[in-house]
């Protein structure tokens, strides 16, 4: 079983079903790269399920926040990446505190 296997996929109906997305505000969001759906053998767009926390999170900014779309797809760039070095730090303490522990 390839990693691949474990994504769940849904389609453009099922996405707008369940990221509560008006379809123009979607179609923002894909334009700016803030999503990026891959088309099927049909040429039907396919959305992974993490997408929906990501169109979530940039809706949150752009109400709140009033960044524009390709401002907000930088911002989520920024935002994930702080996620992995806190992640890259945590671990990277804890590997340091096997050896400062007596």
């Amino acid at each position: 079983m390839t990693p691949s296997s474990h994504i769940i996929e849904m389609t453009l109906d099922e996405f707008i079903h369940a990221s509560h997305l008006p379809s123009d505000i979607l179609q923002r969001m894909i334009e700016a790269g803030i999503l990026d759906p891959h088309a099927d053998a049909a040429g039907e767009w396919r959305f992974e399920f993490q997408m929906v926390f990501t169109a979530r999170r940039a809706l949150r900014l752009h109400r709140e926040l009033e960044i524009d779309w390709s401002g907000i797809a930088l911002a989520l760039d920024l935002l994930n990446e702080l996620e992995q070095l806190r992640d890259e730090n945590r671990m990277l303490r804890q590997r340091l505190g096997r050896f400062t522990d007596d």
